[in-house]
């Protein structure tokens, strides 16, 4: 018996001593290196992983639906709760979405339209589709850089550096995308709500919106008021639908439906190639009209 109790004894505090090794690491949280970052929409999907690369997962609530009556489903509640970081727009944008982002911290949620530096020049100072302009793509990217560097140090230099190179390449392409927009000032643009402002505002191009993008019908008095405007170009929402269609037959009026939310792009597409798609089409319509100033250069 004597000679078996210093054996057991010595059995229990190898015993214990090997379960505390093993202990830390099965109730160590988890690393902040895992988890997606999630988006509200698409274009913000386009910007992200212009900073997460291939070392976060990003995953789009909305797709194929309207994003100002969006509502999550469970998969889609699950998904927050485990984000990493949530990146939307705002309540003037995601307006049911915000139920379920008041749930979440703020430190895992970003807000883009609480952003002070954004560019609203050109288009209404409540529009929410900020997207649409290169430079403010560069600045939401920048925001994004700067709090996933937070939630991962280990990798913030990556995601700074992207977002300046990023920077660069959306300051050369606002400049590309302007200079192809700059001749069509003169051109009559009607658009079926806000959000257009900012595609073609910093070119010096006035848009004339029927709507906020409620989703509400057009007033009879925006309608008396364009339908002398002349000949110009009509832009609605993809799909191209006969309302549009009609809407600009009435206004006299050409008609192209531009893919605002990147719908119509392949699922490798990047952000430039968003833009480039809305210019072509754009150009579909635009390039149709008349050349008001060639006219004024031709005349005696």
């Amino acid at each position: 018996m004597s000679l078996m109790y210093p054996f057991k004894r010595l059995f229990t505090i190898s015993t214990v001593l090997l379960f505390g090794l093993f202990l830390p690491a099965c109730s160590k949280p988890e690393s902040d290196s895992g988890g997606e970052l999630v988006v509200s929409v698409r274009p913000l999907a386009l910007i992200a992983r212009e900073i997460t690369g291939e070392d976060i997962p990003v995953r789009v609530l909305v797709e194929g639906a309207d994003p100002h009556h969006y509502a999550p489903s469970v998969s889609d509640r699950a998904a927050l709760e485990r984000a990493l970081l949530l990146v939307w727009l705002g309540p003037q944008m995601e307006g049911v979405l915000a139920k379920q982002a008041a749930l979440l911290p703020a430190g895992r949620q970003m807000q883009l339209l609480d952003i002070e530096t954004l560019e609203y020049e050109g288009a209404s100072a409540t529009d929410p589709h900020l997207w649409l302009r290169p430079r403010n793509a560069a600045i939401a990217a920048a925001q994004i850089a700067e709090r996933l560097a937070q939630l991962q140090p280990q990798q913030a230099e990556l995601f700074m550096g992207r977002a300046r190179q990023f920077s660069s390449s959306m300051a050369n392409l606002q400049k590309v995308l302007d200079r192809a927009l700059y001749g069509y000032r003169e051109v009559p643009i009607v658009v079926t709500h806000d959000a257009y402002g900012h595609f073609f505002g910093s070119a010096g191009v006035k848009t004339h919106a029927l709507g906020d993008g409620s989703g509400g019908g057009y007033g009879a008095k925006a309608m008396l008021d364009l339908s002398q405007i002349g000949d110009g170009c009509l832009f609605g929402d993809m799909p191209a639908n006969e309302r549009d269609q009609q809407l600009a037959e009435n206004l006299g009026l050409r008609y192209a439906a531009l893919d605002l939310l990147g719908d119509q792009l392949s699922e490798n597409a990047d952000y430039k190639e968003l833009i480039e798609s809305l210019l072509s089409q754009a150009r579909t319509c635009l390039s149709q009209v008349p050349d008001r100033n060639k006219d004024k250069s031709e005349a005696p």
